[in-house]
């Protein structure tokens, strides 16, 4: 698996895609929130790591969210995601329908994997 590569207080941080929960734009700044570390502001737009982490199983739910699918807890009817983390990112009207699409089976595998583990074989 491909690592990224940030600098964080003039040190390079290697980080592997799995490692990131999501990406929040502000500006054109970008907000990178890790798995066991605190969050890393970057210097480019999100347009640019949509393209990067794509091929890992990333969506754009938002202008400004991008998200791992892999830390998805959920969703709600008022398109708010939830996250394994306890954050949120916001789903855009426009791409509900592509984001449910992406989601639904996932999230849909989960919740049998669940099941079925309440029955010991």
């Amino acid at each position: 698996m491909q690592e990224l590569s940030f600098i964080r207080r003039g040190k390079l941080v290697l980080v592997e895609p799995a490692n990131i929960i999501r990406l929040e734009a502000s500006s054109n700044y970008t907000y990178v929130f890790l798995k066991d570390q605190p969050p890393l502001l970057m210097a480019k737009v999100l347009r640019i790591y949509d393209e990067l982490l794509r091929p890992y199983g990333f969506i754009r739910t938002h202008r400004s969210h991008l998200i791992n699918t892999n830390y998805v807890n959920g969703f709600d009817r008022k398109g708010i995601i939830h996250m394994k983390d306890s954050s949120h990112a916001e789903i855009a009207r426009s791409k509900r329908r592509e984001v449910f699409r992406l989601l639904c089976p996932r999230l849909q595998a989960k919740e049998e994997q669940r099941d079925l583990s309440l029955y010991p074989l």
